[in-house]
């Protein structure tokens, strides 16, 4: 395996080693070490719920896209999010669009039809209308964005915040997503997501603490289009390269990798240097990013 991106440097001093040990004794560690499935390894040297230490340092961030998802966990919901903390996500994606009184909802889709029981546009429907007469799939409230980066932070995990392509990103709503991410107390907590160029703009504006992310969809952008547009870009698997990451990383933005399912595109992020990836498998990364820190150590 390549070397800077996979070396995790513990915050716990040297152990003494072990003389001698028997073949039983070395052969039974070996198998703790292989069953054993820490939680991701965080900067801030925080602890997550399961109690496990956030004090290794490493460079490779695992995103949940749309939380940890599953049938008793709909998308952008908050037990996707707790699931996703819980197997060790780093961060979590989620998609917010307007209300029709200017608020935030979580939401991926223009329509309430496909993850709540409700029907119709998002745009069309006041927050309150939404909280009060819909739920998930799973059951549970519709989050807005308030009370979902309430739990984040509750929670000690870092957001990736789609902003979706919507009717109705007004002042009234730019300020909503302000107060709202003001509980997270440090910017690098959340960072601004989207396929449009003219909301990342207008999110730079509005929260000039808060990195902005491009997503450059099915399209290998130059590093001087990306500077131009955000403080970094989110790639397609297809177009991830050491080099277009060292041109990147030359210009000082931040380099993700897009939503992916496989493994051979969760290896291709990491040989390239990136700074994250996403996936639909949250604790599946996990582990596989987890056996390739052993094997670096």
């Amino acid at each position: 395996m390549t070397g800077p991106l996979l070396h995790v440097r513990s915050s716990q001093p040297p152990k003494e080693p072990v003389r001698a040990p028997s073949l039983l004794v070395a052969a039974l560690l070996a198998l703790g070490a292989l069953v054993s499935v820490p939680t991701a390894a965080r900067a801030d040297g925080t602890r997550n719920p399961a109690g496990h230490s956030r004090g290794a340092v490493h460079t490779f961030e695992v995103v949940a896209h749309r939380g940890a998802t599953g049938r008793h966990r709909t998308e952008n919901g908050l037990r996707a999010l707790r699931h996703a903390v819980a197997v060790g996500a780093d961060r979590v994606e989620l998609d917010v669009r307007p209300t029709a009184d200017g608020r935030l909802v979580v939401m991926h889709d223009p329509r309430l039809d496909r993850t709540t029981n409700c029907r119709g546009r998002v745009n069309t429907w006041t927050l309150a209308r939404i909280q009060r007469s819909c739920r998930l799939r799973d059951g549970s409230d519709v989050p807005s964005l308030e009370s979902y980066v309430a739990e984040a932070h509750r929670l000690e995990v870092g957001l990736l915040i789609e902003l979706k392509q919507a009717p109705g990103w007004r002042r009234k709503t730019w300020r909503h997503l302000r107060d709202s991410l003001d509980v997270l107390g440090r910017s690098d907590r959340a960072r601004l997501l989207s396929f449009s160029p003219a909301l990342l703009h207008r999110a730079a504006k509005a929260l000039p603490d808060v990195r902005t992310v491009w997503i450059a969809h099915r399209f290998r952008p130059s590093a001087r289009q990306v500077a131009k547009i955000a403080d970094g870009v989110s790639l397609d698997a297809r177009f991830v390269t050491p080099r277009l990451v060292k041109q990147l990383r030359r210009r000082g933005l931040l380099v993700l990798g897009q939503v992916s399912n496989r493994r051979a595109a969760w290896q291709r992020y990491l040989r390239a240097g990136v700074d994250g990836g996403s996936t639909d498998r949250t604790a599946d990364l996990v582990r596989w990013w987890h056996r390739r820190q052993a094997v670096a150590d």
